[in-house]
């Protein structure tokens, strides 16, 4: 099964958003793009008696998750670590099961291709990734949730760039260490939860449209599994701008409004272009 395939598309306008993407696959019987989706998923479109698709809105409550296939008691888990954004169900009666694939979309310029995916305060991932406080306290000087003069000397002071925060080459070395180890012995678990998720919205899948300079769009579709790998490939180390890097995928402070002291994560989904064009 050839799960790296690249295909074009048209959209009217601009990015083709959610709404499109589900209106393809209603119109599968119809739609060749569709069928290729669905043919690199692992369906013959041939063999679908009914196929739903339906937008995952951004917030959900407990009646709509329900509608959704999540039960009550993994609400709570399928809402903190949604990444889906798309959910498909294909009914097939040769074994008689519904099918259900959640699918992640994620838009990209081919001349500016970040995307965050995913972004909360530090203590909300010190929950959820179990580091010391220690890490968190660094962390959160990193990202301006502890201000630089609460945590160092006069001394110390004098030599950081930025008063409302630390950047990463600043942090003394062997407090330093101690985060680049957290998260190369954790490298795995955390790409695979920013990109994945948990629970009943999690990804299987991970479509990326992409919009060329001349105003065309194409596609790539890939298998979860794979493009967790794929960003999980790499070291752990520390930028020249003082940011942290996880293989493929750059951690800075959030800046900005909303929410300026909050944790970031972002990939450039066009790197999967590239590694099929290299195949």
């Amino acid at each position: 099964m050839d799960k790296r395939k690249i295909g074009s598309l048209t959209a009217k306008g601009g990015f083709i958003n959610e709404t499109d993407i589900c209106n393809k696959f209603l119109d599968y019987k119809n739609d060749t793009t569709a069928q290729k989706w669905l043919k690199v998923m692992g369906y013959n479109p041939n063999n679908i008696d009914k196929l739903t698709a339906t937008q995952i809105p951004v917030r959900i409550n407990l009646d709509k998750a329900i509608a959704l296939g999540i039960t009550e008691e993994k609400y709570e888990e399928s809402i903190k670590f949604k990444k889906a954004d798309i959910q498909v169900k294909i009914e097939i009666t040769i074994d008689n099961i519904v099918h259900i694939e959640n699918i992640s979309l994620k838009k990209a310029n081919k001349s500016a291709g970040f995307n965050q995916v995913d972004k909360r305060a530090v203590l909300t991932y010190q929950k959820i990734w179990n580091f010391d406080n220690d890490i968190a306290k660094w962390l959160r000087a990193f990202t301006g949730d502890i201000l630089p003069k609460d945590i160092l000397s006069q001394q110390e002071l004098e030599k950081i760039k930025d008063n409302r925060r630390i950047f990463l080459t600043e942090i003394p070395k062997d407090k330093l260490q101690i985060i680049i180890d957290f998260f190369s012995n954790n490298k795995t678990l955390v790409i695979s939860d920013i990109l994945r998720g948990r629970g009943g919205l999690s990804a299987e899948w991970f479509l990326v449209t992409r919009k060329n300079d001349d105003n065309t769009l194409d596609w790539i579709l890939k298998d979860i599994n794979y493009v967790v790998n794929f960003y999980a490939y790499g070291e752990v180390s520390v930028t020249l701008r003082g940011s942290l890097k996880i293989g493929r995928v750059t951690v800075q402070r959030k800046g900005g409004t909303p929410d300026p002291t909050s944790l970031q994560f972002k990939i450039n989904p066009l790197e999967l272009f590239k590694a099929d064009d290299a195949k």
